[in-house]
């Protein structure tokens, strides 16, 4: 068994996010990931190295893996997940598509997704939209991902509809790829004024494992994943190995 944490905090107040993770942490979690612009009440330097030392002491403090997003400048800005294990960053991953706001702001994409192997488990981070693109959700699956951890921005007030059913659409990834999914929101102000809620989970692809009680309160949700049980029912997923790939070449185009 893997315990994770998916922590529900309030944007922008780092103390809000160490109460929650603390509590998880001491709870058994050995992963713990925090909702997208966890920590951004602005985009600037100074939020940004603030970002990491707090994911870099939780860390180190607890030996634990934290993930965490930070807005950082290579050839561009970049939305990028940093992964601490004990203190030290192990990977990042770029946000694949970033939104409309981020690209006016300046952020650009990732190009790939990145598969890292920690606390004997097979993991990959899908930045916030990330996940409503089943083509790079496919390609963890065809990589052998065990958990994808999806940190995002949930708005209040979307023209997406549907709202009351968002949690059908991570069954379905998980379901459909043959792994767990954690999701971590926050709630609040973002650093662009919109209001956000929750909506955090955890779930594989037997359903719902943990979900926030209230989309607009603290919460550190934490869960065991069985990784053996994950990876003995994924042989079953023929979907994932028996594929007309023939059929997927107007995807290319």
């Amino acid at each position: 068994m893997l315990k994770v944490a998916a922590i529900q905090c309030r944007i922008g107040d780092l103390d809000s996010a160490e109460i929650l993770a603390e509590k998880a942490l001491k709870d058994g979690a050995e992963i713990v990931l925090f909702p997208e612009y966890f920590s951004y009440t602005e985009i600037n330097e100074e939020e940004t190295n603030k970002t990491l030392n707090f994911l870099k002491n939780i860390s180190r403090e607890y030996s634990a893996v934290l993930i965490g997003n930070a807005v950082v400048e290579d050839k561009g800005l970049r939305n990028r997940a940093f992964i601490y294990d004990s203190g030290e960053v192990v990977g990042f991953q770029d946000k694949m598509h970033p939104t409309e706001v981020e690209k006016s702001l300046g952020v650009v994409a990732g190009d790939r997704l990145r598969i890292f192997e920690l606390r004997n488990a097979k993991l990959c981070i899908l930045v916030c939209a990330d996940i409503l693109y089943p083509e790079i959700c496919r390609v963890a699956g065809l990589k052998g991902v065990d958990i994808a951890f999806n940190p995002v921005v949930s708005l209040k007030y979307s023209e997406l509809p549907g709202r009351k059913f968002r949690y059908c659409l991570y069954f379905t990834r998980a379901f459909d790829n043959g792994y767990a999914l954690v999701k971590a929101g926050g709630f609040g102000r973002t650093f662009t004024g919109n209001i956000a809620v929750g909506r955090s989970l955890i779930v594989t692809f037997e359903g719902i494992v943990s979900e926030a009680k209230d989309e607009e309160c603290e919460e550190a949700l934490v869960a065991d994943i069985d990784i053996f049980k994950i990876r003995e029912i994924r042989k079953k997923f023929y979907h994932l190995f028996n594929r007309n790939v023939k059929a997927y070449e107007e995807l290319l185009v």
